[in-house]
This record gives C-alpha cells, structure tokens and sequence, in this order.
C-alpha cells in the first residue's frame, strides 16, 4: 500500500483518466500492491453475511473501482493514483458525495505534500471541474465541491461570474446554480456587492426572461437580502422580526432604483408575478404603506372608477393589490368588487380564495353595521 502522500501516475490528474483504457484495476501494475475491499450487501455483524435480499445491479467495472476506493480510504491514503480513482468514480457516478469529499482530503493533502500553492491548485480543479459541471447541470455534489474549493481563495477567481453566466445559458433557474451564486457574493462581497457588477449580470438574465423568478430573487438578496441575512445571523430573530422592529438601515436611494426598476417590468408584462412580487418585498422592506400604490395599481385596471369585469383590466394582480388597498383605506365594498371580479373572471381556478377573502369583508360590514 502507498504512503499517506505518496506520488505515482502522471503528476496531475487529467481530463480523461489513464483507467479509462484499463478495463480492471487487478491487471493494472500500478495497483497491485492494494487488496480491494469488496461489498457485503448482507446484514452487518455476521462472519459470513451472504446476499442482500435486494441488491443494486452494480456495473462489474464500478463495483471494482468503489472496492479499490474502499481500500486507499481504509488507510487514508491520499496519491495521485487514489485521486484518479475519484475522477474515475466520478465519471461513472458523479452523485456519489463520499467520493468528492474525499477528493477534496486528497487534493488539500497532495498540494502540501507536493508544495502547490493553494491558488495554483484550486484553478486547476477548477478547470477539470467545468467539464463536469456541463454534463451534470442538477448535481448538488458538483457545486459543493466548488464552494469549498472558492472558500480556501482570498479573492475571486476572475472567472467565476463568467462561468456561472455560461451553466445558467443551460438552465437559467438551476437551483443549485443560484444558490451557490448567493454564497459567492458573501464570500467575495468586494467586488459583488460593492459595486454595480453583479446587479448588472442579473439585470442581463431579467431582460433576457422577465418572468426568471431566480433572477428577481437574487436581485433583492444583492439590493437588500445580504444585508437582513446578516443582520439575522448577528442579532438573532428572523427576517420578520428585524423588519418589524427597524433594526435595518435604509438606503433610499436604492429603495428608489428598485421600486422603479420593478415598476418598469410590470409595465412591461403586467401579468407576470415576478416584479409584483419583488416590488412588494422592497415596499416591506422600506416600511412604505401599500396603499401608496393605489394610483400606479388603478393604472393596470382602466383607472380609479373602471369596470373591473371589462377588457380594461390588464392585470389580476393590479386588481388583487386594490382589494388590499381598498381594505386598508376602509372602503370595503370597492375591496369586494375586486374579489368579485377575480373570482368571477380573471382568476376563476382561485375562486374558493376569492370568496373565501369576499366573506370576510361580508363579516367586517356586518360588524360596522
């Protein structure tokens, strides 16, 4: 068996493994010395364990690297060959998140052995890891692995954003794509959130699909989200709380630039939730009063006395914020008609909700009454 840091095989792993022309580890010279571990599928605890009652049909060729795997984890074992055994691994089942963080033991362990220096060592893997990245847009282990090799650099690599802008042209609400993103700018919050930067790039993937719900969310979490995560971590309590309480600062300036900017995109396509949605997350986060959205809401519904069941109406959320509105200002019959008009016409598969909301303004005038 090899020594903990030994170094055989090529002195950097490469984008194809050498294995890949090897069909078994057993006839490789370079693996002879290691006894596999194979798998006992039956119960635990039994000198002779015997057959599960359901196996999984393993391929005999990953069956044999996972044995050989078992082995150089058994002595810790961190080489070069061990590492192509993970790439291997990985390319035959790239969810298997025991191999990438072994991975990660191995490569930590070989840049100290070999004196690598860390930057020098996570651009390579960084490098290698792309390709994968391409072939396995939904795998969580993938980006896990990225975020703890971006964690051990003092700066951004250069070209992250641009990395990340070419996987999201795949998929561009990839969940673990965006998650990662949030990570990223907390991590590197110069340059990110110090500057226009990364609300340009979403800016970019909103005008490409304004209804990119991802892309709305990240944008309030560079606006404002980062700083209430922050607070939340710091002082206790949650998002609510610290809402409620004031305990933010508020930079009107950019309350200003978002409650326009989502403005403009419900101008654009008024029945899209995304921007009614991200502009009443900014108005709560700027304690402004929905009702100071009357006239711009009217504005979506033919004006202030328009017939609700007419073609006027181009948008049900503008008539589901009046409702709201009407309410809050006392005028509840005005608020029913605009429950009416979305559980009769512009929102029928929600009519339950809808009469369910109307009652309970039936209750509030009876209670007036």
């Amino acid at each position: 068996m090899a020594d903990k840091t030994s170094s055989t095989g090529p002195s950097r792993p490469k984008s194809k493994s050498s294995k890949k022309r090897e069909p078994f580890y057993a006839v490789s010279p370079q693996w002879r010395d290691v006894t596999p571990i194979p798998l006992l599928d039956g119960p635990p605890g039994q000198k002779d364990p015997g057959p599960a009652l359901a196996t999984i049909a393993y391929a005999p060729r990953y069956s044999e690297a996972m044995s050989y795997l078992r082995a150089v984890m058994a002595v810790n074992e961190f080489s070069r060959r061990a590492l192509e055994l993970t790439e291997d691994i990985i390319s035959m089942n790239p969810a298997h998140y025991t191999v990438w963080l072994y991975r990660a033991k191995i490569l930590q362990a070989l840049w100290a052995a070999e004196g690598t220096q860390t930057e020098e060592g996570v651009l390579a893997e960084l490098e290698w890891l792309e390709g994968i990245s391409e072939r396995n847009l939904k795998n969580y282990q993938i980006w896990h692995h990225r975020q703890l090799l971006v964690s051990l650099l003092s700066k951004l690599p250069s070209t992250e954003t641009e990395f990340l802008a070419h996987i999201l042209s795949f998929d561009s609400k990839n969940y673990h794509v965006w998650t990662y993103r949030q990570w990223l700018c907390r991590r590197f919050p110069d340059p990110l959130l110090t500057t226009d930067m990364e609300l340009r790039a979403v800016d970019a993937l909103i005008n490409e699909d304004v209804r990119n719900n991802s892309a709305w969310n990240h944008r309030y979490f560079v606006s404002f989200g980062a700083d209430e995560l922050q607070a939340i971590e710091s002082q206790g309590g949650n998002r609510k709380e610290i809402l409620s309480q004031g305990r933010l600062v508020v930079d009107e300036d950019v309350v200003e630039r978002e409650i326009n900017y989502a403005k403009d995109h419900i101008a654009w396509a008024p029945q899209n939730p995304s921007p009614w949605n991200y502009l009443k997350g900014v108005l709560r986060r700027a304690a402004i009063p929905l009702t100071d959205m009357q006239v711009f809401c009217e504005g979506f519904v033919g004006g202030k006395h328009a017939d609700l069941m007419s073609d006027s109406v181009r948008s049900s959320h503008a008539v589901d914020w009046l409702a709201e509105i009407y309410r809050l200002d006392g005028n509840l019959e005005k608020s029913k008609s605009c429950l009416d008009a979305l559980g009769k016409k512009w929102d029928p598969i929600r009519r339950k909700y809808w009469e369910f909301r109307a009652k309970q303004l039936d209750e509030d005038l009876g209670n007036e009454a």
